[in-house]
């Protein structure tokens, strides 16, 4: 055998040396083979008060407070959580088992994603839950294995493991909030104006609900649109929309945009947006115009409204935008800010 043979061959047993040490179970590897990880969250769930996530740093992703309102983010002024989100990652932990001891040496914890949250370097994310005043043990969730198991350290221990769940965890705190904003249909809407600061007014409509694409007023005779439904996207831009971060209103200012959608059935529903830098922030506001419905042939009959489903009335859905919407300011991807927010240039092209 050549030196450079030799050599090879040390080097790949110092890579087994090394792999070796750092999955090397503790004398405590039977015992933490399918035990629960955590194993008071069970019967503690249903009085989980706070969920704090922490990233490198200890830093705050989101703390996830419970009160008699729901769940919300104390981060983002107390809004609405996502609380099916909340209850997958908790029923994961209440659920998750360890299935192999890994390293209790520190020194290879950063390569399982479990090294100390307060390290500027650690990769992995901490969660901490409290009942009734009481703190549990916080764990880090480290590296995920394949689609179904990940690393995990419980904070004050040195026994690092792979458990049997994976669960999600956005590290962004958006990603934590009830994200759904709005939601109106394309084929609803019979008319959007969007009115800029500098005075430009953008129109599109529908005279009645079975034509497909909206007429733009105002073009000019020497331009025309560059596509027949190049219109349609304004129209559809309520469908589903959903936010990425939420804020406070702050002091009444000046919009630099106001666009109202008006739909046929006489849901008026009005965005306002602000300019914050490089990113834009909408308000918005509901209501219900009754001739609207009318000029149109939607209008509703029953004046007193019995058991409204808010999904077909437009007044109960005013409502109901309204309570979701008043005091916030969101901010959403910045294509269907785009799409809400479209000049007339935007849409036409020379005439040919």
């Amino acid at each position: 055998m050549n030196s450079r043979s030799l050599l090879i061959v040390a080097g790949i047993a110092v890579v087994l040396v090394v792999l070796a040490v750092m999955t090397q179970p503790s004398q405590d590897t039977t015992a933490a083979r399918s035990a629960l990880l955590l194993p008071e969250l069970p019967d503690a769930l249903v009085d989980i008060e706070e969920v704090r996530l922490e990233t490198a740093g200890a830093e705050t992703v989101a703390t996830l407070t419970r009160s008699d309102a729901g769940w919300s983010v104390v981060e983002r002024d107390g809004y609405p959580a996502d609380i099916a989100k909340l209850s997958e990652v908790l029923l994961a932990l209440s659920e998750a088992r360890s299935i192999e001891a890994k390293t209790a040496n520190p020194d290879y914890y950063d390569r399982l994603g479990v090294e100390p949250i307060e390290a500027e370097t650690a990769t992995g994310i901490a969660v901490s839950m409290s009942r009734n005043g009481m703190s549990l043990p916080t764990v880090i969730l480290g590296d995920s294995v394949g689609t179904s198991y990940r690393y995990a350290r419980l904070a004050d221990t040195a026994q690092s493991l792979l458990i049997d769940r994976d669960p999600e965890l956005p590290r962004d705190t958006g990603q934590w909030l009830v994200t759904d904003i709005v939601d109106v249909r394309g084929a609803r809407i019979q008319q959007v104006t969007i009115t800029h600061a500098d005075g430009e007014t953008v129109v599109i409509s529908k005279p009645n609900a079975e034509q497909s694409n909206f007429d733009v007023a105002n073009v000019p005779e020497d331009r025309e649109l560059q596509y027949p439904g190049v219109a349609n996207v304004i129209g559809n831009a309520l469908r589903e929309l959903k936010l990425e971060d939420v804020r406070r209103s702050g002091e009444p200012t000046d919009p630099s945009v106001t666009t109202e959608f008006r739909t046929f059935d006489g849901l008026i529903v009005t965005l306002r947006g602000y300019a914050d830098g490089e990113r834009a922030w909408l308000s918005f506001q509901a209501s219900f115009d009754a001739q609207q419905a009318v000029d149109f042939g939607t209008e509703v009959v029953d004046e007193s409204l019995p058991d409204v489903d808010t999904g077909l009335d437009p007044r109960a859905e005013a409502e109901q935008i309204n309570a979701r919407v008043t005091g916030w300011e969101y901010r959403i991807p910045s294509y269907q800010y785009d799409q809400m927010t479209r000049r007339l240039e935007d849409l036409l092209k020379a005439r040919s």
